[in-house]
């Protein structure tokens, strides 16, 4: 019988960022925590095709794999 026991260091605790351009602000921020990332505002942005406190933009986009805990930046569109 062999037991391997892995350091956590290598278990993969990287998770796909959630895609949130389209959103209001306040949901994006609520799915991005739920998710467990901490969010940052960025730029506002002017874009007359969406309401005001539209997200944009993300950093890093959609899919990507970060760690918990791992900064998103939104860009909103500027009221």
């Amino acid at each position: 019988i062999f037991l391997f026991v892995f350091p956590t260091a290598l278990v993969p605790s990287d998770r796909p960022v959630p895609n949130v351009v389209g959103l209001m602000d306040s949901d994006a921020q609520r799915t991005l925590r739920d998710a467990g990332f901490v969010v940052r505002i960025g730029e506002q942005r002017t874009d007359q095709s969406v309401p005001p406190g539209t997200v944009v933009r993300q950093t890093p986009p959609a899919t990507t794999q970060k760690p918990k805990g791992a900064e998103v930046v939104l860009d909103v569109a500027a009221p």
